[in-house]
C-alpha cells in the first residue's frame, strides 16, 4: 500500500473551499431565518393548560413569546381573548390584528373569526368584500375532522353572500385565490396537539 502524500492547497483550492463554506453558511442562515424559531417542547401545552384553567394572565405572558416566533395557534389565541377580554382588556382593534396575523399564516379559526369583524365591522371597517374571503380560506383550510367549523364558515359566508354584489363577490373569490396562490409554498395549518 503507498503511503498517502498530502499536497499543499493550492490557491485556487483555497477559493474553492472559502466559497463552499460562504454557500454551507449562507443556507444555514438561510434556514434560520425563514423557519420559525421552536418554542421548548411543550411551551404552547403549558400555555393552554394555564387557559383552560382561567389563567388568563399566565396564558397570555406564555402565549406571546410563541405567537413572536410564529407559532399561528397561539396567535390566534391572543386575538381570541383580546376579543373576549380574557387577561386583557377587550379590544376588538387588538383582536383583528392578532387575527390577521394568525389568518396570514394559514390558521383557519383565525380566518373565520376576522371574517366575522369584517362583516360587522368590529375593530375594523365593515368590508363585506373581505369578510367573504376570509370565511372562503377558512372553508377552505379547516381540516376533515374540523368540519363542523368549516360549515359554520361557509354558513358565514352564504349569509353575506346575499348582501354582495356578483362584481363583490368575484373580487373576494380573486382575493382569497390571489392569497392561496401567494401563500401556497408556506406552512400548512397543523392544528395542536390536544390530549
Amino acid at each position: 500500500m503507498d503511503p498517502v502524500i498530502c499536497q499543499p492547497w493550492t490557491q485556487a483550492d483555497s477559493q474553492k473551499r472559502k466559497r463552499l463554506i460562504d454557500l454551507i453558511i449562507a443556507a444555514a442562515i438561510a434556514l434560520l431565518i425563514s423557519s420559525p424559531a421552536q418554542a421548548a417542547p411543550g411551551e404552547l401545552e403549558r400555555a393552554q393548560a394555564a387557559y383552560f384553567r382561567g389563567d388568563y394572565v399566565e396564558a397570555m405572558m406564555r402565549f406571546q413569546p410563541l405567537a413572536e416566533d410564529g407559532d399561528a395557534h397561539a396567535t390566534f389565541l391572543i386575538g381570541y381573548m383580546y376579543e373576549k377580554g380574557q387577561g386583557v382588556p377587550q379590544d376588538d382593534e387588538q383582536a383583528a390584528e392578532w387575527y390577521g396575523r394568525a389568518a396570514a399564516l394559514g390558521n383557519p379559526f383565525a380566518q373565520n373569526n376576522l371574517g366575522v369583524l369584517y362583516k360587522y365591522g368590529r375593530g375594523v371597517p365593515k368590508d363585506l368584500v373581505q369578510s367573504y374571503k376570509w370565511f372562503d380560506l377558512a372553508a377552505s383550510g379547516y381540516l376533515p375532522a374540523e368540519s363542523g367549523h368549516k360549515e359554520r364558515a361557509i354558513l358565514n359566508q352564504q349569509d353575506i353572500a346575499a348582501a354582495m354584489t356578483p362584481s363583490e363577490i368575484l373580487k373576494a373569490q380573486s382575493l382569497a385565490e390571489t392569497f392561496r396562490d401567494e401563500n401556497d409554498k408556506g406552512p400548512r395549518y397543523v392544528p395542536p396537539r390536544v390530549r
